[in-house]
């Protein structure tokens, strides 16, 4: 047993060199910095191939002189965007932090309220399973609808403006969460919750201890897909529904303008925003989830 238990021990350490200290213990905070050097390196390195192709296309498409138009360069781009940034260069009228502080705006308050909604709901269709079977037709139907096909519906409630903008955030990213979270919900295995039924838990004690800390990461990847549903369709319903001011508003302007160097600069501001939110905001969110549950991750 000895002779067992030294190999074994020998195991574990062989396993632990390196993410160890000298005294023995994982050195937890060497890690993390692991991760986030890791995490920042597949960004960078996924954001210079974007570039190289970028590049490469336009020099093939300006070479060609197939089109009249030039298509621009990230070096024009960034070149406006540091304007843009730096220099005080008016976007149609306002500064280009007042176009993301209202992209923003309208994008929190949406997400807020579909969140809200999409985990409510999804909770409930996940927990009951006759209620399952019936509301899951109309959420997958919901669901089905493209996010500029709610806007028929967003101007007759609300007319143009921010409002009807947020009703299609809301209409589009709350279907996405309701679908992850109730999926999320039914896959919590069923002897936990059996479990906890002979232990003598309630019906609440079981959804708010068991179902939910279970559920939780299925919860995180619902939110993200459904912050990156609206954040596509803001841009989408900014460019169509007269909001006056934001990004895409930006976008349909620079279109009608044949400004192209412009629109390139809104996009790539929409792009780090967009990853921003979801790979630094929600993935650290997620991480920390999983570590409190004793997940690993790379499997």
């Amino acid at each position: 047993m000895r002779a067992h238990a030294s190999a074994d021990d020998r195991l574990i350490e062989r396993h632990l060199d390196g993410g160890c200290t000298d005294g023995g213990f994982v050195d937890v905070r060497g890690g993390r910095a692991r991760d986030r050097a890791k995490t920042f390196g597949s960004i960078v390195a996924g954001l210079t191939v974007v570039l190289a192709i970028w590049g490469l296309f336009a020099l093939f498409f300006n070479g060609t002189g197939a089109s009249a138009l030039r298509f621009p360069t990230p070096v024009e781009t960034f070149a406006r965007l540091s304007e843009y940034l730096f220099e005080g260069r008016s976007l149609y009228g306002q500064s280009i932090y007042a176009h993301v502080g209202a992209s923003v705006q309208r994008l929190l308050v949406a997400f807020s309220l579909a969140a809200a909604f999409g985990i409510v709901l999804g909770s409930v269709l996940g927990y009951f399973t006759r209620i399952y079977a019936i509301g899951m037709a109309p959420v997958s139907i919901f669901q089905m609808i493209p996010g500029l096909a709610w806007l028929p519906i967003a101007i007759l409630l609300f007319g143009l403006g921010d409002e009807s903008a947020v009703f299609i955030i809301f209409a589009v990213s709350s279907m996405v969460i309701t679908v992850d979270v109730a999926g999320g919900i039914r896959m919590v295995p069923a002897v936990l919750v059996r479990a906890a039924k002979m232990a003598g838990a309630s019906g609440p004690a079981i959804f708010l201890k068991v179902l939910v800390p279970q559920a939780s990461v299925s919860i995180i990847n619902a939110l993200r897909v459904g912050m990156s549903s609206a954040w596509r369709v803001l841009i989408a319903a900014e460019m169509v529904v007269g909001t006056g001011i934001g990004l895409g508003y930006s976008i349909e302007l620079t279109r009608d303008l044949l400004d192209y160097v412009g629109a390139f600069a809104c996009i790539a501001v929409i792009c780090v925003i967009g990853l921003a939110i979801d790979r630094v905001v929600l993935a650290t969110f997620e991480k920390a989830i999983r570590h409190r549950l004793g997940l690993e991750e790379g499997y």
